[in-house]
């Protein structure tokens, strides 16, 4: 069982970091100010599940004997409700963080995207190094 966790870890620390930045009070995160532009939030949102479900998909397609089809309806079925429960959790578990959804949106773009950019790291054969 360890062992297939581990098959995940990257897809797994990105996740991790989700729900850190997700859940965390917003005066825990540090705030970068050459990055304090309208909407970064929502950048960052797309950037990191772009990420996890590139990561995940990856993953998944070196450790499992789904067909390609099927890869990319787990991911996206799995991805997007771990983004729609991260809003969830914000809006009832947090005192000074909301859910939006615009965060949301940008939730699935996110995963929309790193879904179609895996044919460009496959033919620069960098998956590899993912």
């Amino acid at each position: 069982m360890l062992d297939r966790i581990l098959k995940y870890w990257k897809p797994i620390l990105i996740a991790l970091v989700i729900c850190y930045g997700s859940l965390a009070s917003s005066s825990n995160l540090n705030k970068v100010n050459f990055l304090a532009f309208k909407n970064i939030d929502k950048l960052i949102h797309f950037l990191m599940y772009a990420a996890l479900s590139l990561l995940f998909f990856i993953a998944l397609r070196k450790n499992s004997q789904f067909k390609r089809k099927e890869q990319i309806i787990i991911t996206l079925m799995l991805v997007i409700s771990y983004g729609l429960i991260m809003e969830v959790f914000q809006f009832y578990f947090t005192s000074d963080r909301s859910a939006e959804l615009m965060d949301a949106f940008a939730n699935i773009l996110g995963t929309l995207f790193g879904l179609l950019i895996f044919p460009i790291f496959y033919k620069l054969n960098l998956i590899k190094y993912l």
